[in-house]
Parts: structure tokens; C-alpha cells; sequence
């Protein structure tokens, strides 16, 4: 481990700001690309469209408050503009977020992290605080609420495991994976979280080729991957769980993001060599704690924003003579590392598994595309052309008739699968429903294939749901489930259409 510039003299390095900045943005839109790839192929031509526009919404809001920022300081704003690299803040920031954000939401956002986190600092250089972090903490602070929901793509990875508390056994986890495939799944193309989180492997490959290319120094990145593996490895080795837990850290949330593209920010971290040893591991152990014990499923963007507040402090820890200081900075890194690795395992020995959640606060305020708001009642009268909805008598003794019946509703991904207008494709719910011939009312409501995204729509399934169609007649409504909307309709549509069906509708 290197802790030590070269002494002088030095030769001048080739290497330019402008060329610094050219070859990131080339990475960033090379692994965003990857992502916008990755939703036309998975979830259609509608999600990768946007995933496009909200890249533009977020750089045209940067250029725009720096060029009248530029204009009211009276500088030149060409020049300023060409000079201050907004557009990368822009990108990472898009990178950092998730699909359904809205445009306004982000265009705000941007606006705020550019000109609080960035131009009032001095502009760029000068900030104390990575501006995209900044930009995200808003989001999430402040329009968490305004999501385009048309465009959700289920429960991420990370949200999920933190439902089961970040411990689970390994058969429960075999069964939890399939969800997204698996590991190797996640590492090259399946992780639907935040934009820019999309590919492990296509980040690590932009990061391995700015590292050969001096663009940035891989000291943090590096003891900030390293560290997360090493802690998430021991804790869950304390849990009895294998060698899958510490890499599903490091394939899910932020982690390979945000230590590739906004660690090693150069001007938010320290200038020292240990330093930025320091800034790694400490942006680690803060990861791992938020995750295991906090609300948040994540923690990347918080860790990395205390430890910009931090980078001061630590730069002055490690300002000294570099050669005769090398076993004292040497000694306080080594001191360091085993404070936060006790604190963080400490804080591991405190987590404990736990039953997910049937129920959310949080999906209960938002709406679907079809105007519904979660936990609404859906009458049986009402409109679902939209599932597409098709039932055929299976069987009919005269007094009860059985309907085999099929609707979609929302599960991602199925190729074979019906095509909105969007561009979504979607599974297709299957429930066998017997309805009573001399009163026309629903008797039994059977799920025979469940299509929709697990962990979103698993919840309307339930016994105790289905069996709320139990006398229910087309005069009937029915109480949807909070956070399962959609498949909420898709269960309505198929009772309306066993009802029309033995109506001779």
C-alpha cells in the first residue's frame, strides 16, 4: 500500500482538466447508454425514451442556472460554461436517481444542487460538497412524492432486502434472487434500481479504463469496495450467511456507482494519499451501517456527503513531511480501519431478520396511470379495457359456472406479453372464478398463475384478499390493496368478466 507522492523534482504530467473532464463524460454517457439499453430491451421503447429525456431535463437545468448565474456575476458565459463541466453534475446526478422521478422533480433538483451546492461555493473546484450527492439528497428529501408511476419498475433489490431486515437464510435467499435472476444477473445487466446502477460490470469497466487513463486515482474507490465486501462478508459470516451476502452489497444500490463516479471526485475528497485511504473506509463503514440499520436502503449518498464534511478534517490529520511521516500516517489509517470495523460489526451483531411487510405507507399515495389512488375501491361496473382481459366457461352444471380467466397487469418483464402504448410488457394474471348462475355472484376466486412483479403485487394475492370477492356481484366494489394497484385492477377485471360472462354480456 502506497501512502507517498514521489519526491521532487516531478516531470509535468500531460494530463489536462479539459481532458479530464472529456474522457468522464465519455465513461458516464458510455455506462448511461448501457442503461438506456437495458430498459428498451427489458421494459420497452417508452422507458428508454424517457430514460433520454430526463438525461436532457437534468443538463438543460445545470447549463441554465449556470449561464444566468454567469450572466449576473457578469462573467462570460460561453467561456464560464465550457470551463465548468455542469453538464457532468447533470448526468451523474440523472445516473443517480430512478426511473420514475418526475422531470419536474429532477429539473428542480438540478437547479438547487448546480447553484446551492456549486456556484455559490465559487463554481467548480471549489465546492465542499459533491453536487450530485447534494442534487439526490433533495430528491429524496423533497419529491419523493411526485414519481411518475407509469414508469415504476418494481422494487429494487436493495428496498427488498431491507424488507427481511438484511438477513436471510440461504434458502430464503435462493428463492428472493430469482426475482432478479440472479448475481451474475445483477453484475452485467438486471439491476433495476437508480439509472446508472443498472451494470455492475459496465461501471467497474469505465472505472478500471479512467483509472489506466490517470484520469482518476483508484485509492478510494478501492478501499471504499474493498471495505464494504471485507465488513458485509464478516457480518454476514455472524449471521450464517455465505459468501453471497457481501457480493450482493456490492452488485445492488449505489455501491459500484457511487464509488467509481463520486468518490473519487477529486475536489470533495482528500489531496492526501492516506487521506483518501481514509475517505474509502470511512464512506464504506457509513454505507453498511445506514443500510443494516437505518430506513434507508442504501446509505451511498449520505456516507459520501458526511464524508465530504469530514475531508478537511482528514486532510489536516495527514498534512506533514510524506517521507519521515510514512509510519505515523501509516499507524493512524491501521487505527482508524479497526475503530470503524468494531463500531460497524457491533452494529451488524445487532441486526436480525424479520417478515416483510404486507402492507406500505409509502405506495398508498400514489396513483396509477388509470386515475385509481392505492387502497380506492374498483367497482366491477367499471372500465378495464386496459387489461385486456380475456374468459372462456370451463365448465357449467346449470347452477354455478367456472370461468377460466386471464388479465394483464403488472409484471415486468415477459416478451411474450402484450405491448401498451408505452412500451411496457406485461405478464398475464390467471384465476379460475365460479360465479352462482340463480344470483349472479362470484362464489370462488382461485389465483392460478401470478404474473405480476413479486414484492409489488403480491400483496393484493393474499387469501384474505381473494376471498373479498366472495358474493361480490357487478354492483359490487371492491377495496384495492395499498401499494398494489395495478394488480388490484387486473383481479377486478377478471371478476367483471366471469360476471359478464355468465350474464351472457
Amino acid at each position: 500500500m502506497k501512502f507517498a507522492y514521489k519526491p521532487s523534482p516531478n516531470y509535468r504530467t500531460k494530463q489536462t482538466t479539459s481532458g479530464i473532464m472529456r474522457d468522464l463524460t465519455i465513461a458516464l454517457l458510455c455506462v448511461y447508454a448501457y442503461s438506456v439499453i437495458y430498459y428498451g430491451l427489458n421494459y420497452g421503447s417508452g422507458f428508454a425514451i424517457r430514460a433520454v429525456l430526463m438525461l436532457a431535463d437534468s443538463v438543460a437545468a445545470a447549463m441554465l442556472t449556470e449561464g444566468l448565474y454567469f450572466k449576473a456575476t457578469k462573467q462570460d458565459v460561453k467561456k464560464s460554461l465550457l470551463s465548468s463541466y455542469s453538464w457532468i453534475t447533470a448526468i451523474i446526478l440523472t445516473m443517480s436517481i430512478s426511473l420514475e422521478v418526475s422531470y419536474y422533480g429532477l429539473f428542480i433538483a438540478t437547479v438547487i444542487c448546480i447553484f446551492f451546492g456549486k456556484c455559490v461555493f465559487g463554481g467548480f473546484g471549489q465546492n465542499i460538497f459533491n453536487p450530485a450527492a447534494f442534487g439526490r439528497t433533495i430528491i429524496m428529501a423533497s419529491f419523493s412524492g411526485t414519481l411518475a408511476t407509469d414508469f415504476a419498475t418494481g422494487a429494487t433489490p436493495t428496498t427488498s432486502m431491507n424488507s427481511f431486515g438484511w438477513v436471510m437464510s440461504q434458502e430464503t435467499f435462493s428463492q428472493f434472487i430469482t426475482r432478479y435472476g440472479s448475481l451474475a444477473k445483477l453484475f452485467v445487466f438486471y439491476n433495476p434500481g437508480t439509472i446508472g446502477a443498472t451494470s455492475s460490470m459496465a461501471i467497474l469497466i469505465a472505472g478500471i479504463i479512467l483509472v489506466l487513463r490517470k484520469d482518476m486515482d483508484w485509492r478510494a474507490p478501492a478501499a471504499y469496495i474493498a471495505t464494504v465486501f471485507i465488513t458485509t462478508g464478516i457480518i454476514g459470516a455472524m449471521h450464517g450467511m455465505g459468501a453471497w451476502y457481501p457480493l450482493f452489497h456490492l452488485l445492488t444500490g449505489g455501491t459500484m456507482f457511487g464509488a467509481i463516479f463520486m468518490i473519487s471526485d477529486p475536489v470533495t475528497s482528500p489531496i492526501t494519499i492516506p487521506g483518501r485511504y481514509v475517505f474509502g473506509l470511512g464512506a464504506a463503514f457509513l454505507t453498511v451501517i445506514i443500510r443494516i440499520k437505518s430506513n434507508l436502503p442504501d446509505g451511498v449518498v449520505y456516507s459520501i456527503l458526511l464524508m465530504n464534511m469530514l475531508t478537511p478534517a482528514i486532510d489536516k490529520m495527514f498534512d506533514s513531511q510524506q517521507i519521515t511521516s510514512y509510519k505515523k500516517n501509516f499507524r493512524n489509517v491501521g487505527i482508524i480501519t479497526l475503530c470503524g470495523l468494531a463500531i460497524t460489526l457491533f452494529t451488524g451483531t445487532q441486526i436480525q431478520a424479520k417478515t416483510p411487510s404486507t402492507d406500505s405507507s409509502t405506495e398508498a399515495t400514489k396513483s396509477t396511470a388509470g386515475g385509481y389512488t392505492a387502497g380506492a375501491a374498483l367497482g366491477l361496473s367499471d372500465d378495464y379495457s386496459d387489461n385486456k382481459v380475456e374468459c372462456t366457461e370451463s365448465s357449467n352444471d346449470g347452477k354455478t359456472a367456472v370461468y377460466a380467466c386471464t388479465a394483464r397487469g403488472f409484471g415486468l418483464i415477459d416478451p411474450d406479453g402484450i405491448a401498451s402504448e408505452t412500451g411496457h410488457e406485461y405478464k398475464r394474471n390467471e384465476a379460475e372464478i365460479t360465479v352462482d348462475l340463480s344470483t349472479m355472484s362470484i362464489t370462488s376466486y382461485k389465483l392460478t398463475v401470478f404474473g405480476d412483479t413479486e414484492g409489488v403485487g403480491d400483496k393484493a394475492v393474499t387469501e384474505d384478499n381473494l376471498a373479498k370477492y366472495s358474493g361480490a356481484t357487478l354492483e359490487s366494489s371492491i377495496d384495492a390493496t395499498s401499494g398494489a394497484t395495478y394488480t388490484s385492477k387486473s383481479l377486478a377485471a377478471m371478476a367483471q368478466a366471469a360476471l359478464n360472462a355468465a350474464a351472457g354480456k
